[in-house]
């Protein structure tokens, strides 16, 4: 037995002799810890002026201590030297964020971090290292030569935790071989709008989906501690109704009653705050005509109060002073500064300078912000801090993280779209296409690093073509490769909104046996993804329109953030893949999977909708989808939620669940068993959905409950099993309140949810 058996066999019989000690002293080192850092955090306090604690509340941007303009693009990294006195040595600024002006390599940001830290924790008067936080959105894409991997909403439709999970930890890897600890992400928010421009930034419209996926990603990123030099702390967002604008545009206001507040957009936040999070950006829009960083209910009542959050809440993007002139709640700086403050903020993104200090120190001497709320903001800021241990490690050597942007590192990327990409239609069995058969390849996205990757890649919008790795395929490209250029003809087609040469793709089109079309959206984020109509733009469906007319097959490949509706064109096509934004090894996966290297497996994380005017998600009430004869046929979505095909066939079969009559707190089992009963081997989705038959609250048509995901070869069965209890039949009832009402409940079990197995169940209080 090698020492390694032996020390595990050792802790085996220990644990077992002295009922679990090991696990229990465990616990009682991280106790240690956690009260050596409270105790650490009060000494510091002791010794703070107010000004100091104040410069421990407020986050600039990088550039703020360059030289040169804010926005200014740059080449190289120059500090300003009066700037870097006044900011970091003099005043010993809490936290920094943003890029330096240019697409910087790991050598670049550590040194950045390291002038920032050396300067700050050698000359300043309390040696208090800077919080860094950036926006690392899908990889840590603001490093040169990082992997930049599906967006968010591409890894939620691979309903696969561990994946989500995986993406998280090279992530937190190649942005701490930055010297980057702190990550503006993952997204909880609840997109429920399909117009809005960031969803393909969240995990889509689902809460429990969400959820999971969010947990996941935690776990992956922080590790089990964050003193570990390859985890970095997360900052969830956006706190909270950022996905639920009523008018579908970025930062719109949303109208969110206190029911469907718990009901929905609550729950992820909730779990992932359970899960450890340290870090929570409050969400730049309002609920209910109330600006998000000055609600005291949602922020000091509600996430610090019943959720317990002991971690770090942060303003976005100069959202304080947008208090001012884009919300007009606040007539000036100060009266912004002292909502916000007062409303539970503890750090405070005021990009261009400090003038939050000074207002900070104003009003607390004024009696206007007491000197414990002070204190409470910049405990957090500092346990932050001493949990990443930045005290000890304030930046990283690039040479300690020799897998940064590795291979081992690509295939996992490549692993994540290939399980993404969602096949929405296959006609006759089109897909995949036969190698020996000629091509036409067309469309906006078919020749696109930038399509693929999305926003927030290399810079903000991803629209930049210079950063783009030579080396990753586009779509046109990974297909040349797959079967040869010879076979594959390419023409442009059109641009995101004009033509450039349909005619000529058409006239192209009748040399070929097949047609794939690449459309998509422009990357962006933010205010720039504000759209008005939700169809996909017309030059791009009449290019469909012309190549249709040729008789020849088409493949729609569709690269986009949202669901673009596409009703005129679904039926001119025999296939159709959802890509979403797959990262930089979209190109091969999406180029595997026509052909047939990889069967598809990814299933929708969003109701795609067929109508602009018909926005429903699955979960809607009964009246909702009340239609034009008084009947309820009301839904119909272009594809639904939880949808998505395979190249072969899964047979459901022997739904059981361990009790049909339940007390209040019982637990029970819901098994089913699935059968591959195709010609390949395949990956399925098991969704496991409940219904509330009769609620005080009109019931959702179902909610996702359980889900999971199974290999299964040629012929193969396996049952699956979910562990559940009376509280997965809990609602939000009309007290606000999380019950479950006696009655009558439906489980329902499948893997496409048209033809979903059911059994009913009886909660009897």
């Amino acid at each position: 037995m090698n020492s390694i058996k032996k020390t595990v066999a050792i802790a085996s019989i220990l644990s077992i002799v002295f009922g679990c000690s090991i696990s229990k002293e465990m616990k009682t080192d991280k106790t240690q810890i956690s009260d050596n850092i409270e105790l650490k955090i009060s000494d510091l306090l002791a010794k703070m002026t107010l000004k100091e604690k104040a410069g421990q509340m407020l986050n600039i941007g990088l550039p703020t201590v360059l030289k040169g303009e804010y926005w200014a693009e740059k080449n190289s990294v120059d500090f300003d030297a009066e700037k870097v006195k006044k900011y970091i040595i003099d005043l010993g600024v809490g936290s920094i964020h943003n890029t330096p002006g240019f697409l910087a390599n790991r050598d670049d940001w550590y040194n950045i971090v390291k002038t920032i830290q050396d300067s700050i924790m050698q000359k300043s008067r309390l040696k208090i290292p800077v919080l860094y936080g950036i926006d690392n959105i899908h990889g840590a894409n603001y490093v040169e030569g990082s992997v930049m991997f599906p967006h968010q909403i591409g890894l939620a439709a691979t309903w696969n935790t561990a994946l989500t999970k995986r993406s998280a930890e090279i992530t937190s890897y190649e942005s701490r071989a930055a010297s980057l600890p702190w990550n503006f992400n993952p997204n909880a928010d609840v997109a429920m709008n399909p117009l809005w421009g960031r969803v393909s930034e969240s995990f889509g419209e689902d809460p429990y989906l969400i959820s999971e996926m969010t947990n996941a990603y935690i776990e992956g990123s922080q590790g089990e501690s964050l003193d570990n030099a390859k985890s970095t702390a997360v900052c969830l967002k956006h706190f909270i109704g950022y996905g639920a604008g009523r008018n579908g545009k970025d930062r719109a206001n949303a109208i969110i009653p206190e029911n469907s507040l718990r009901q929905y957009f609550l729950p992820p936040f909730k779990s992932a705050i359970e899960k450890g999070a340290m870090g929570v950006m409050i969400s730049s829009n309002a609920v209910n005509g109330i600006p998000c960083h000055i609600s005291s209910y949602y922020i000091n009542d509600i996430l610090k109060g019943e959720m317990n959050f002991k971690g770090v809440v942060i303003s976005d993007f100069s959202d304080v002073e947008f208090l001012i002139g884009a919300h007009q709640s606040a007539k000036d700086k100060r009266e912004a500064t002292k909502m916000a403050v007062n409303a539970g903020l503890d750090l405070l993104m005021n990009p261009y300078g400090d003038d939050v200090v000074d207002i900070i120190v104003d009003l607390v001497n004024a009696g206007e912000i007491k000197m414990s709320r002070i204190d409470d903001a910049v405990t957090r800021v500092l346990r932050l801090k001493f949990e990443l241990n930045l005290f000890n490690v304030p930046y990283n050597k690039p040479t300690e993280y020799p897998d940064f942007g590795s291979e081992k590192h690509i295939a996992a990327n490549y692993e994540m779209a290939s399980e993404s990409i969602t096949l929405l239609k296959n006609e006759n069995a089109i897909l995949p296409l036969n190698k020996e058969k000629k091509v036409l390849v067309t469309g906006y996205a078919a020749n696109s690093i930038n399509m693929l990757n999305g926003a927030w890649s290399r810079t903000f919008l991803g629209q930049e073509t210079k950063y783009n790795d030579p080396s990753k395929l586009t779509i046109l490209t990974a297909i040349q490769k797959e079967i040869g250029a010879s076979n594959v003809e390419f023409v442009e087609g059109t641009d995101y909104l004009e033509d450039i040469n349909s005619d000529l793709a058409a006239e192209k089109a009748k040399n070929a046996d097949y047609i794939v079309v690449c459309v998509g959206e422009i990357p962006a984020t933010e205010k720039v993804s504000d759209i008005n109509e939700l169809e996909l733009p017309k030059a791009q469906q009449e290019l469909v329109k012309k190549l249709a007319k040729t008789g020849k097959p088409i493949i729609l490949v569709m690269a986009q953030g949202r669901p673009r509706i596409i009703k005129e064109i679904e039926p001119l096509v025999s296939g159709i893949l959802m890509a979403y934004y797959p990262g930089q090894e979209g190109g091969k996966a999406i180029s595997d999977i026509i052909y047939g290297t990889v069967n598809p497996s990814g299933k929708l994380p969003y109701t795609y909708p067929m109508y602009s005017g018909n926005m429903v998600t699955y979960y809607h009430k009964k009246t909702d989808i009340r239609d034009a004869n008084w009947g309820y046929n009301g839904f119909y979505p272009q594809f639904e939620f939880g949808f998505g095909l395979s190249y072969t066939t899964f047979e459901y079969s022997n739904l059981t669940v361990s009790k049909d009559t339940l007390a209040l707190n019982d637990e029970f089992k819901v098994a089913i068993t699935v059968k591959n009963t195709g010609k390949r081997a395949g990956k399925e989705i098991v969704e496991l959905y409940i219904k509330d038959l009769v609620a005080t609250v009109s019931p959702d048509s179902k909610k996702l409950t359980r889900f999971a995901k199974i290999d299964l070869k040629v012929g193969e069965s396996k049952t699956v099993e979910f562990n559940l209890s009376t509280k997965d039949l809990e609602s939000v009832g009309i007290n606000n309140k999380w019950i479950a009402e006696e009655g009558e409940f439906e489980i329902q079990v499948g893997g496409n949810p048209q033809e979903l197995q059911r059994k009913l169940i009886f909660l009897k209080l």
